[in-house]
C-alpha cells in the first residue's frame, strides 16, 4: 500500500511542472516486465500526443506463481486510458500518466477454485527513460492502481520504441 501512496505523491508533485509546446505528432511504445518473489508483471503501452498533452493506452498483466495457489491470490488484467505530461532532455525522458482503468481477472477462493471479477480503478504510471537514440530508450516504470477489489503497485523494466521519444 505504501508503494501506491508514494506513486500518487510523486504524480502530484511532478505535475506542477509545465512542458514546452511540441507541434509534431510524437508517439512511443513501451514494453515492460518484472519478476520478483513469485510475482510476474508484463505491460504494453502506446503513448501519443494530441495537442499539448500526451495520452497512454495500456495493458498490464500481474500474477502470482501458479504453484502457490490459495485464498486471496489475484490474477490482474488491466486496460487503461490515461492523460499525462512528458519532460525531456537530450539523454533522458520522464513522463507521468493518470487515468481510469478497467480490471478483470480471477481471485483465489481456495487452492482449487477461482472466482472471476471485474472492477473499475484509477491507474497512475511514471516512466523514467535513458534515451540511447531518439527512437530507442530503456528505463523503469512505476505503476499503481487504486480499485475496490485490491490495490496494487509495482515497478517494471521498460524498453521503448518511437519517433523521436
Amino acid at each position: 500500500m505504501r508503494k501506491v501512496y508514494l506513486l500518487f505523491l510523486l504524480l502530484v508533485a511532478t505535475t506542477t511542472f509545465c512542458q514546452d509546446r511540441d507541434s509534431t505528432y510524437k508517439y512511443w511504445m513501451t514494453f515492460g516486465f518484472w519478476w520478483e518473489n513469485r510475482e510476474t508483471t508484463l505491460n504494453a503501452d502506446y503513448n501519443f500526443s494530441l495537442g499539448n498533452y500526451f495520452y497512454k493506452v495500456g495493458y498490464l498483466r500481474k500474477e502470482d506463481d501458479t504453484f502457490h495457489a490459495g485464498p486471496d491470490k489475484f490474477f490482474f488484467n488491466s486496460i487503461s486510458f490515461s492523460i499525462g505530461k512528458r519532460f525531456q532532455s537530450n539523454w533522458f525522458e520522464s513522463s507521468v500518466f493518470c487515468g481510469p482503468s478497467y480490471l478483470f481477472g480471477e481471485k483465489g477462493i481456495n487452492i482449487h477454485q477461482y472466482k472471476n471479477f471485474n472492477a473499475i480503478g484509477l491507474e497512475a504510471e511514471i516512466q523514467l527513460l535513458f534515451r540511447f537514440a531518439n527512437e530507442f530508450g530503456i528505463g523503469v516504470g512505476l505503476h499503481g492502481n487504486l480499485n475496490y477489489r485490491k490495490n496494487f503497485g509495482g515497478i517494471n523494466i521498460n524498453l521503448t520504441l518511437g519517433n523521436g521519444i
